[in-house]
């Protein structure tokens, strides 16, 4: 009898715990049925003369997704919470015909997270990630990726790694992209049978056809060298008359050919004669060539004369001093020389992505301009003026470490008399060349 009892005990133990079980796994159940993803699809869009591609998620509510870029392959992973597949149709993994997508995969790694993996054949990065409202389906979640660089893609992954999830009901973006997003042509929508991919146009041609093709040249860092002001606007004048344009040339001619020398950068001139540049149009030049790094050299004046010394300048939104935010205001006024600028754009106004791209951005420029007041110590006024920091507006590219250099003051005789020297701007630009080697072998991209 005693073992009947006992066994009923047990009998109704398991019981009891199988429904707990079953409670858990109903709540479970509830909780990840909070969200669903019942469609995506799959476009190119055109972003800065160039071909990137625009994923659409569309979902049964506003999305909360954690956004991660992981290397070897290159690929896009988004973390959806709570969310669940309605896409019966669609095969969980494919090709993709868009570049610089080549495949996808979906699941749940986590009975409360739906996963999507975007694969990349190159280094792409998110540069507009944006909620639009329901038309005619659900909420749809808009990524559109680009390939500008390893650079690139290197801050966008440390600042995502950084960032909980991204509330995409919050990401209204302004009127024109919302236009622009609903215009946009899906190329291969994902919720169609993907076809196979075609075989090479030269597929069938004789081995020997392959080798006329070149080999690419060795990958090499990109370092972009902007010489302050130029054409309409002398900047600086100094004592002596010189003037800023023409020091600034010559220092980064100078420092493009100690950075040849090394074998292992190519340095980019945002010009290489006297021409005006608006400053944006210098950023814009800098990630057309996926720079690795950006330097612009300046030779300013003070109000007193005795003010002399290299000043190293990353960006911040608010000026270390009132000498640079003063400095930050006359250098970012030289734009008003070649009347408004219509076309500028500002990371304010392109989204939360971007700003949290530049502030990753932001630090690693720290790192860059502690390398380069370490190498300038010893040179006349060396690094006592230190690392300081303003609203230059030739700092703000979001996905490129960016510094400003001041040389010196033209306003003070020594150092107009060193800046004219083709032996000191020499010694100056082997300090930078060497500063730069040292960032770029423990930051950069691998070569």
């Amino acid at each position: 009898m005693m073992i009947t009892v006992k066994a009923m005990l047990a009998a109704i133990g398991r019981s009891i715990l199988f429904l707990a079980m079953v409670l858990v796994l109903a709540a479970t159940g509830q909780a990840f049925a909070e969200n669903a993803v019942t469609g995506m699809r799959v476009g190119a869009v055109q972003i800065d003369n160039r071909t990137g591609l625009r994923l659409v998620i569309e979902t049964k509510a506003p999305l909360k997704a954690k956004l991660l870029l992981l290397q070897t392959p290159y690929r896009l992973v988004i973390d959806m919470p709570n969310t669940s597949w309605n896409v019966d149709k669609l095969a969980r993994r494919g090709n993709l015909q868009v570049a610089p997508g080549s495949a996808y995969r979906f699941g749940n790694p986590k009975p409360d997270i739906g996963r999507l993996v975007i694969e990349l054949e190159k280094p792409a990065a998110p540069v507009r990630v944006f909620a639009l409202p329901p038309a005619g389906g659900g909420n749809r979640f808009v990524i559109d990726l680009l390939d500008r660089g390893k650079t690139a893609f290197l801050v966008a992954s440390s600042a995502l790694e950084k960032t909980p999830n991204i509330d995409l009901g919050d990401a209204v973006p302004d009127r024109a992209m919302v236009k622009d997003a609903d215009r946009v042509k899906t190329v291969k929508p994902l919720t169609m049978p993907l076809p196979k991919s075609k075989p090479a146009r030269h597929a069938n041609k004789p081995a020997t056809a392959a080798l006329a093709v070149p080999k690419p040249r060795p990958r090499k860092w990109v370092v972009f060298i902007d010489a302050g002001h130029g054409g309409k606007d002398p900047g600086a004048l100094g004592k002596a008359g010189t003037a800023e344009k023409n020091i600034t040339l010559a220092a980064a001619r100078e420092l493009a050919s100690q950075l040849r020398a090394t074998g292992k950068i190519t340095p980019i001139l945002a010009r290489d004669d006297d021409r005006f540049l608006r400053l944006r149009q210098r950023i814009r030049l800098a990630r057309q060539n996926q720079a690795d790094l950006f330097i612009s050299l300046h030779a300013d004046s003070a109000p007193r004369s005795s003010a002399r010394g290299i000043s190293v300048f990353s960006l911040s939104d608010k000026a270390s001093d009132k000498e640079a935010a003063a400095l930050a205001r006359q250098e970012n006024s030289a734009d008003l020389i070649g009347g408004p600028d219509l076309s500028a754009e500002d990371p304010e106004a392109a989204g939360a992505l971007v700003r949290m791209f530049q502030r990753e951005s932001m630090n690693q420029s720290a790192r860059f301009a502690a390398a380069i007041l370490q190498q300038i110590r010893d040179l006349p006024g060396g690094n006592k003026r230190g690392h300081r920091f303003a609203g230059f507006a030739v700092l703000k590219a979001p996905d490129m470490p960016s510094v400003l250099v001041e040389m010196g003051f033209l306003s003070n005789r020594q150092d107009e008399a060193n800046l004219n020297k083709q032996s000191y701007r020499q010694d100056l630009s082997k300090r930078l060349a060497k500063a730069i080697l040292v960032y770029l072998n423990e930051y950069g991209p691998k070569i």
